[in-house]
């Protein structure tokens, strides 16, 4: 018996002093952590990159545009006579598109589509919405209002600010 006690007295004290209080790091969680903030960052460098680009193409070209909530530039030159364009509205237009480096990517590009529905690119989808039939303006979205990271697979590439001449028909 006294063999026992002592076998317990022993594991008792292996036990307390195997007890360690220093945290356990989670270096995978760590590393991630630091990779998102990483991406928060670069992201937020490169949007006010494109701001500064955007707006200097601006100054240069003389246009009076203003900038709406979601980070667009807007510059109506002929205001339509029709109807407003509501959230949900079928919606026709015709545009030009092209990138803020001057390379047209689109001309006389027509499109329909039903506003809000993101049936086309965010920053054109937003926008019309604040046109009315009949309506000539020139838009700029940010590339995260257009085709973002990935581009489009085809004619844009990924991070381009477009640049809009668009008709509501």
């Amino acid at each position: 018996m006294k063999a026992f006690g002592t076998l317990i007295m022993i594991l008792g004290a292996l036990a307390l002093t195997s007890c360690d209080n220093t945290p356990v790091i989670n270096v995978q969680r760590d590393v991630a952590d630091d990779y998102k903030e990483n991406m928060i960052n670069a992201n937020k460098v490169i949007a006010q990159s494109e701001h500064t680009q955007i707006q200097s193409y601006i100054e240069r070209r003389g246009w009076k545009m203003t900038q709406l909530s979601n980070g667009e530039w807007m510059e109506e030159y002929h205001k339509g006579t029709g109807s407003a364009i509501s959230y949900e509205d079928s919606c026709h237009v015709r545009y030009r598109l092209e990138a803020l480096n001057g390379k047209i990517i689109y001309d006389g590009q027509e499109e329909s589509f039903v506003v809000g529905r993101n049936q086309t690119t965010v920053g054109l989808d937003r926008a019309v919405m604040e046109l009315h039939r009949g309506s000539k303006a020139r838009i700029i979205a940010p590339s995260d209002l257009g085709y973002g990271v990935a581009g489009d697979g085809d004619r844009v590439p990924s991070r381009t600010v477009l640049i809009y001449d668009i008709e509501v028909l």
